[in-house]
């Protein structure tokens, strides 16, 4: 399993390929013409189909590009169920695509829950971990020695924000308390930059962080 990333530029979250035996894309960043990472995109897949696009929440940061690539390289979409719905109908309010003058269209994705398995192929998947906080359906996708957190932690101690509609700060503390009892090396975040190897001292970071702000915010 190899991790390709395509960074965010500006308001557009981070984009992970992964190349494997069924290529699997996480996130879809912000922006719906995803003419900017195409080639680069073809130049990894060689001619292969994604078989899954997977979003580790609902604001349009991370899925606006979602039915460009569906459009052009296939795969099945998913997402946590507590954000699919709002995805499925293309709403506009919850997803944050009117606040920030976006806009996405209703998606066929499929609702997964804690403890799926997301398969990439060779005897590797990727197993959904229920993080909300930052959306009610937010989630990390644990695979071999890594894990991708969508919104929930960044690099350095950051945490993803928790005052848009459907967060909550005490299920982010949660959350992170949770991921924290992981044992990763490597932690791709939804922005900013990844962390190759010592992810759980980052992890950890961010926890204390949280802590923190619920004692002294």
């Amino acid at each position: 399993m190899r991790v390709h990333e395509i960074e965010g530029h500006g308001f557009s979250g981070n984009i992970f390929l992964i190349d494997s035996e069924k290529p699997c894309l996480i996130d879809a960043g912000w922006d719906p013409d995803i003419a900017y990472c195409t080639e680069q995109i073809k130049q990894i897949l060689g001619g292969r189909k994604l078989h899954s696009i997977v979003l580790t929440h609902r604001h349009i940061d991370h899925v606006g590009g979602a039915m460009s690539f569906y459009g052009e390289y296939g795969g099945d979409l998913y997402a946590h169920a507590d954000d699919a719905q709002a995805l499925i109908s293309g709403d506009q309010d919850s997803t944050g695509a009117k606040m920030f003058g976006g806009h996405i269209d209703p998606m066929p994705l499929t609702p997964i829950s804690e403890g799926d398995r997301i398969d990439l192929g060779g005897g590797e998947s990727l197993k959904v971990i229920h993080t909300p906080g930052h959306t009610v359906g937010s989630m990390c996708l644990l695979g071999p020695g890594c894990l991708f957190s969508g919104d929930t932690v960044f690099a350095d101690g950051g945490v993803g924000r928790w005052d848009l509609d459907t967060g909550n700060y005490s299920q982010l503390l949660a959350s992170v308390e949770k991921i924290s009892e992981l044992d990763v090396e490597s932690l791709f975040p939804g922005h900013g930059p990844s962390v190759e190897g010592n992810a759980a001292a980052h992890i950890g970071l961010s926890l204390r962080h949280l802590r923190l702000i619920g004692r002294y915010g």
